[in-house]
């Protein structure tokens, strides 16, 4: 996930989308409109299938066997919290053989949910406050109970009583809900949900993207 991926994309105007494949190439980029299924699935050949839990399903760098199997599946089911509370109750237990590779799936886990959590900061930094709390949310909730969940939940608490980060997010959702406007009734007609957006929520990350959609009719 990269804050800077309009122009690493070539985006000049939206809706735009990219698609990549397995090794990070642009293999197609354009309206989404114009994605054809045939389009997805060549670029996704040889993919590993997602697992459950969304963005937060680890692709583990080693295989782990034995009693941590489960708890590996549950990382790559994206259930952090359940997979780190497995690792933690074996690490505990001083007659527990394999505490090596336990401390290597701790590991793993650690890093993975503080690199979520620093693109959540910096789609944060970049107002694109969405995105980076529904992030923070999916933290939250999967590592309940853990100390690995209390920044997430810190920047939740900032994002709910900061009013300008407030009117970032109102504005957001205003913007999803005008790009499916798009997609049911044309660009035109749905000038007005943009115009709107741009007149209410102005200094906005979304108002700012409002406006250059409305530029580009």
């Amino acid at each position: 996930v990269q804050t800077c991926a309009p122009p690493i994309y070539g985006v000049r105007g939206i809706p735009a989308s990219a698609l990549i494949n397995p090794e990070g190439e642009v293999v197609w980029f354009g309206h989404p409109s114009s994605l054809s299924g045939s389009k997805v699935k060549a670029a996704l050949k040889g993919a590993k299938k997602a697992g459950k839990g969304g963005f937060l399903s680890m692709n583990l760098q080693s295989e782990y066997g034995g009693k941590l199997k489960k708890a590996a599946e549950s990382a790559a089911d994206g259930d952090l919290g359940k997979a780190l509370a497995t690792v933690r109750g074996f690490l505990a237990d001083e007659a527990f053989a394999e505490k090596e590779q336990a401390e290597a799936l701790e590991t793993e886990i650690t890093a993975y949910v503080g690199l979520l959590q620093s693109q959540a900061d910096s789609f944060l930094e970049n107002r694109e406050v969405l995105t980076a709390l529904s992030i923070y949310e999916a933290l939250s909730d999967s590592l309940k109970g853990h100390a690995e969940a209390d920044a997430s939940k810190t920047a939740i608490e900032k994002i709910e009583s900061d009013d300008q980060l407030q009117d970032e997010l109102k504005a957001a959702e205003l913007l999803v809900k005008a790009n499916a406007e798009i997609a049911r009734r044309g660009k035109k007609k749905a000038a007005k949900k943009f115009e709107s957006i741009v007149k209410k929520y102005p200094n906005t990350k979304a108002g700012e993207k409002a406006e250059k959609f409305l530029d580009s009719l």
